[in-house]
């Protein structure tokens, strides 16, 4: 974008009306629209005052793209898809874009700012909001910078980036007051940095399926992230995170839900923004969580979740976070806000009028923390290596062919002293011996009789089996021949 268009679109947003070269019916009738407070519901004056943005983003899924969607909660968040520019030291002019419930601010409850995960956009609270906006909170479903439907200019989409533009929200569009940050996978790590920085603007966290011990990206060559950001952008591997995210993939897993996911793709810097965001490594705080042990937090986990199993990171959260409460989600896999919304609003509400032990929930963690701190022998022993319950047993062929091999490999390994060799005529060799006394089955004999250990791998050696039987033969036929008397 020039900068004079730029300062276009900037002058735009600030008249409430959506930037470009030409202005469309849509965003002739979005720029009318009242705004999405009602005005039943008035709002307190002075600083508690939230500012009221009627703006459209400079982009929104085509008409195309939105006929196709089926699910009636999706469209209801689109129409209310809210943008402000943000100024951001350093980074300049930026986008922000977010649904809000249409609830005043209340003097002694910190407004709850709802962060989706990666590669997402604020539409992931379409299930979520609604229910929030019925038990009265004041929330908001923020477009995390460089991805969902906010414009970046092109510019920085950094975690530094992430944290400036969340900053400039709280500033602009919510009075400077402190903030309940929900965050949900990624955006648990968003949380998480952004109160190692400025923790004075957090009053509280809730961390849903949270990610906050898998440090960085992997250094790839722009090519390969390239690559690899145009197959995130594609229906099969969005069929596939679908699978992952959801316990009941039948209800939840759907080709709607896909187009949803995909809705953002569309955005004109959506590639440039996700590549920039994978070569600059991503979040790393796992040594930040710590930092949120002063602040009331509560961590809600779906037991099914796939994604992040919590077998493996949720005693991390709770080692590092002994006074958070902890809650399970039942029948819910990684998205519980897409999952089980009413029981997710139910615990926000909870979690605002008595703090975190009022969540509803099982908080039995003992048997995932027991697991955690087992011993490698221990684990070796029921076979759960890295994820714990979630390690499958080892399928019946292959294990078959593993036993096989293992024969194989142990008969190959034969001591030399094992090593049958003929010896002087009138003495029967130990092997033959025992060969007899194994083919008589009397269970008497010597030598390789007694170690059928050896005799099995006697018998393996090339020519083995042949040697034994003629060595016995002839043993045979010496021992009918009488001893000689002496003279």
């Amino acid at each position: 974008v020039a900068p004079d268009m730029r300062s276009l679109a900037v002058a735009a947003l600030i008249l409430c009306l959506p930037a470009g070269n030409a202005v469309s019916s849509t965003a002739l009738r979005a720029a009318a629209r009242p705004a999405l407070v009602p005005s039943a519901s008035p709002r307190v004056s002075g600083a508690m005052t939230a500012a009221t943005a009627t703006a459209r983003p400079k982009f929104m899924p085509s008409p195309q793209a939105v006929a196709e969607l089926t699910e009636s909660a999706t469209k209801d968040m689109l129409d209310r898809v809210e943008a402000m520019p943000l100024d951001l030291p350093s980074y300049g002019v930026v986008e922000a874009s977010f649904v809000r419930t249409g609830v005043a601010p209340s003097e002694g409850t910190p407004p709850v700012v709802l962060l989706h995960g990666f590669d997402s956009s604020c539409l992931e609270f379409r299930r979520t909001l609604p229910k929030l906006e019925a038990l009265g909170v004041e929330a908001y479903a923020l477009d995390l910078l460089g991805w969902g439907f906010g414009d970046t200019g092109g510019g920085d989409v950094s975690v530094e980036a992430k944290r400036a533009a969340l900053l400039e929200f709280r500033r602009q569009v919510l009075g400077d007051r402190q903030m309940t940050l929900l965050g949900v996978s990624l955006g648990a790590a968003v949380v998480i940095d952004f109160n190692a920085v400025h923790s004075d603007a957090v009053a509280s966290a809730i961390l849903v399926d949270p990610q906050g011990f898998i440090d960085g990206a992997p250094p790839v060559p722009e090519p390969f992230a390239r690559g690899g950001i145009r197959v995130l952008g594609s229906w099969p591997l969005r069929s596939l995170a679908n699978q992952l995210a959801y316990a009941d993939t039948d209800a939840f897993a759907t080709n709607d839900a896909i187009r949803v996911g995909l809705l953002h793709c569309a955005r004109p810097s959506w590639e440039d923004d996700s590549v920039s965001w994978l070569l600059g490594g991503g979040y790393s705080v796992s040594s930040l969580v710590p930092r949120l042990a002063p602040k009331p937090t509560a961590i809600l986990w779906g037991r099914q979740d796939e994604i992040l199993p919590p077998a493996e990171f949720a005693p991390k959260f709770v080692a590092a976070l002994p006074g958070a409460a902890f809650r399970w989600v039942e029948e819910c896999g990684h998205s519980p806000h897409l999952e089980q919304p009413d029981a997710l609003a139910a615990a926000v509400r909870a979690f605002l009028d008595s703090g975190p032990d009022a969540v509803a929930g099982d908080d039995d963690v003992s048997e995932i923390v027991r697991l955690a701190n087992r011993g490698a022998l221990e684990k070796l022993a029921d076979g759960a290596g890295r994820g714990g319950a979630r390690r499958r047993p080892v399928r019946e062929p292959r294990r078959k062919v593993r036993e096989s091999c293992r024969r194989r490999q142990g008969a190959r390994r034969i001591p030399r002293h094992a090593n049958p060799r003929p010896q002087r005529a009138g003495r029967a060799p130990r092997a033959a011996q025992g060969f007899r006394a194994e083919r008589a089955g009397d269970g008497a004999g010597c030598g390789l009789g007694a170690r059928p250990d050896l005799l099995l791998r006697a018998r393996a050696r090339p020519g083995g089996r042949a040697w034994l039987r003629g060595a016995a033969i002839m043993n045979e036929r010496r021992s009918r021949v009488p001893p000689t008397s002496p003279r």
